[in-house]
């Protein structure tokens, strides 16, 4: 008998022809995903009691997630970008004179404060002309406004990393003058790397290093003024240093994208494309903040609760 013929034991079916499995019910795969979720749980915990380190990268995700991290950094996004535009017309109408006593161009100047410099450029047309002290003097005082606002909001997301509440948060005239004084030592430390960088590569890298510990250090003494419970400076180092890290590759990444981005934008979407690139850049600015107060909280707590823990 032939392959091609009936085969009386199979019911008139032909040899070697197999029927497809049947295929999963929609209730069977749920129940294999909802298993597989299972699995990579336990295996996840498993993996966070043998690493600390591991178990700390979760714990501080959860507190993120806890406080609305991400809401946070939307919010200090939009402090800092009314903090910029009053911050760009002072560069632009006040730097006119310091431009004229180091025998620089005023455009060479701006360029070389990172992000602010951008949102300056944008603003340059309108901060120009006759009435520059008046534009200077303006935007100082609006400037002085806008500031205590970014510090309360930073406070704010202080305070509801460390204790999950922002019931009694106050901004001090110390506190404000403070993060005044580390803004304008953040935007000169960007000013002279940019310098030193063009100089040579060797010179650039030491100026990173020395950009990245500097700038550590100004967030430490900012973060010592907002709320931190009952820390002490030790115990800010770590987001400290995880805030100057993130500034800077954030500046890698307005170098090597935002700058594009805003390029394209501007003669495509017009104004819109570029407060859309620059508040892109802004989100993670905060998103490194939130991010700084989230792992100090964290690591503090879980010292803590170490330090209690019986021997």
């Amino acid at each position: 008998m032939s392959s091609g013929e009936p085969s009386p034991d199979r019911g008139g079916e032909p040899e070697g022809m197999e029927l497809p499995p049947p295929r999963p019910t929609l209730l069977r795969r749920l129940a294999l995903k909802v298993q597989q979720a299972r699995a990579l749980k336990g295996w996840v915990e498993e993996a966070r009691s043998r690493s600390p380190t591991l178990d700390a990268t979760f714990d501080t995700i959860e507190r993120d997630s806890r406080i609305g991290g991400v809401i946070l950094a939307g919010a200090l996004c939009y402090r800092l970008f009314v903090f910029a535009l009053p911050l760009s017309f002072f560069l632009i109408s006040g730097l006119g004179l310091l431009a004229e006593a180091l025998g620089r161009n005023a455009d060479a100047i701006v360029n070389s404060v990172g992000l602010a410099g951008k949102v300056a450029k944008q603003v340059e047309p309108a901060a120009t002309g006759a009435s520059n002290w008046w534009v200077a003097l303006t935007a100082f005082f609006v400037l002085v406004y806008v500031t205590r606002s970014l510090v309360r909001a930073l406070a704010i997301v202080q305070s509801l990393a460390w204790t999950g509440s922002a019931a009694s948060v106050k901004v001090s005239p110390r506190t404000l003058a403070i993060f005044g004084g580390a803004a304008a030592g953040q935007l000169a430390l960007v000013a002279g790397v940019g310098a030193v960088r063009h100089q040579s590569a060797i010179g650039g890298i030491i100026a990173l290093i020395v950009f990245v510990l500097a700038l550590a250090g100004l967030w430490l003494i900012v973060s010592l003024e907002l709320p931190h419970a009952d820390a002490c400076w030790t115990d800010l180092i770590p987001g400290s240093l995880f805030y100057a890290i993130g500034i800077v590759l954030v500046q890698i990444f307005n170098i090597l994208i935002l700058s594009r981005l805003i390029q394209s934008k501007s003669s495509t979407y017009g104004a819109l494309g570029i407060a859309g690139a620059l508040l892109l850049g802004l989100f993670l600015a905060g998103r490194v903040m939130v991010g700084a107060a989230v792992l100090n909280a964290t690591l503090y707590g879980r010292r803590a609760r170490s330090s209690r823990a019986p021997a």
